[in-house]
Order: structure tokens, then sequence, then C-alpha cells
């Protein structure tokens, strides 16, 4: 890296509470967009919603609100990655193309894993629970 390096020049700056007051609220703005554009992202609020009202309504342990916790911000982070993507290629590129259709297929499918893979979290974390409300109903 040399003196006029952008990198070295930016590792330079001073610290400013106004910049990171300004980068917050850009994260802000991105937080507002994902959860007033993306139908999913709705989704993904409701089944959190739901899944923290069951985590008070059983009580469940400290690690397992971890989990649950890290699961929720996965897959709200990967929604967010994903709505990221989309917005780009469609800037980039507008027409359809193979490729492009591809890459926001790749996207969609990471936030499908990790949706899939949180559901099966949430059956063997509130399963016994459910199946034991569902034993004194019966």
């Amino acid at each position: 890296m040399t003196e006029k390096d952008p990198q070295l020049l930016r590792a330079k700056e001073a610290f400013s509470w106004r910049k990171r007051k300004l980068s917050f609220r850009f994260a802000y703005r991105g937080l507002v967009y994902v959860f007033r554009t993306q139908h999913n992202m709705w989704l993904h609020a409701l089944a959190a919603a739901i899944v923290v009202l069951l985590g008070f309504l059983f009580d469940i342990t400290s690690v397992q609100w971890l989990i649950v916790l890290l699961c929720i911000a996965l897959v709200f982070s990967l929604e967010i990655i994903n709505t990221a993507i989309e917005v780009l290629v469609d800037h980039l590129h507008p027409d359809q193309h193979p490729k492009i259709g591809l890459v926001k297929d790749l996207a969609a499918g990471a936030v499908l894993a990790a949706a899939c893979v949180t559901f099966i979290i949430g059956c063997c974390i509130f399963g016994p629970h459910l199946l034991a409300v569902l034993h004194t109903l019966l």
C-alpha cells in the first residue's frame, strides 16, 4: 500500500461520532426498506414473533433463547442480503438473463436453507412443549 492508497487514507481518518450516527441511519434505512418491500420478511417477522411468544409461554432455557435468537438473526440477515443482491443485480442488469436469475435463485436458496434448518431447530426446542400441551388436552 502506498500513502495515496484509498484504503490507507480511510484507515487514517479520525473516529467521528457524526459518521457513526450516519452509518446507523443508513442501516436503519435499509431495515425499513426490507420490511416495507419484502413479503418474505413479513413472514419471517411473523414467525419470529410467534416463536418469541412461545419462548415466553414455555419458559425456555437461556441456551434455548440464545439458539432461537441466533436463528432469527440468521434468517433476517440472509433475507436482507438476498434483497441487497436482488436490488444490485436488477440495477446492473435490468433485463432478464439466465445467469442473473441464477444469482437471485442462489441468494433466495440461502434464505430457504437457513429457514428450513431454523424450523427444524424450532421443532426440537418447542416440539416437546407443544406435545405436552397436546397430551394434556387429549
